[in-house]
């Protein structure tokens, strides 16, 4: 009788506890909801990263948010209620800080508003709110891609019959992958060397391929996988005597040159 009435107060203990555990954290104070950072951005486009908590009124006193920005221990964001933000770190001179989430006084600057993001940005971004007696955080990835300032295909020759397609792009990131066709085959034997510079890089692929018997259409696509980013550039080459090709823009201006030479032998 004793062992079962020792266990039968053993888990009536027991049984309070997890009960008191539970009300306190139904009581707990702070509770983050939803944390919205958008998992791709481009350069230099503004945007928001909103925090969204719900705080217990009657336990609200010593109200802290704060942003960290991957593993660094120090924040780059704080915001205490009736005080104005700090911008810290990677983030000081990039936010508007004058941007209001909210009209609750509670939550009105919980957001980082980045007003030029820069690929040095992306990585993983924790909101941390937290009062003397609760705190919740939450952690999401944000991407800052840049595309290209150019993309250029381009003809080479090399001698011995053999023609050279060369594309490049520079200033790209994150690291791109860049591809060669002829019509709607890939070219395997392409060669594809990466340069990083100043935090982006810098792309350039290239195929060695027999003469043109007729015209052909050659492109160029580079594709940055984590931003879901492709961009195409296509351009239709000819044979040429001495085993050269031009695109059909090059014909052209030959052509109109031939007839501005023999307009002008006209008028002499």
């Amino acid at each position: 009788m004793k062992s079962v009435h020792g266990l039968v107060v053993k888990y009536s203990v027991m049984f309070r506890l997890m009960i008191t555990i539970g009300l306190l954290e139904c009581i707990g104070g702070v509770r983050i909801n939803r944390l919205q950072v958008p998992e791709v951005t481009q350069l230099g486009d503004p945007v928001v990263l909103d925090c969204d908590y719900t705080l217990e009124e009657s336990l609200d006193d010593g109200l802290v948010v704060k942003w960290f920005f991957n593993e660094t221990p120090t924040p780059i964001y704080q915001w205490i209620p009736n005080k104005k933000p700090q911008e810290l770190g990677i983030l000081k001179g990039r936010l508007d800080l004058e941007y209001s989430a909210s009209t609750d006084t509670n939550s009105v600057h919980r957001a980082l508003h980045i007003i030029q993001p820069g690929p040095d940005l992306s990585g993983d971004y924790t909101c941390f709110v937290s009062t003397f007696s609760s705190e919740d955080r939450k952690t999401k990835r944000m991407l800052v891609f840049v595309p290209e300032k150019r993309l250029e295909l381009r003809q080479e020759h090399v001698g011995d019959g053999t023609l050279q397609v060369v594309c490049s792009a520079e200033g790209v990131f994150p690291k791109p992958n860049m591809s060669l066709h002829v019509g709607n085959s890939e070219v395997n034997s392409s060669k594809v060397a990466v340069q990083e510079r100043a935090g982006l890089f810098d792309i350039r692929a290239t195929a060695e391929v027999p003469s043109l018997n007729g015209p052909e259409e050659f492109s160029c696509e580079l594709r940055i996988p984590q931003a879901n980013y492709t961009v195409r550039k296509e351009a239709i080459y000819y044979p040429a005597s001495g085993n050269t090709f031009h695109s059909s823009s090059a014909v052209l201006e030959s052509v109109l040159l031939i007839l501005n030479v023999l307009f002008v032998l006209r008028k002499c």
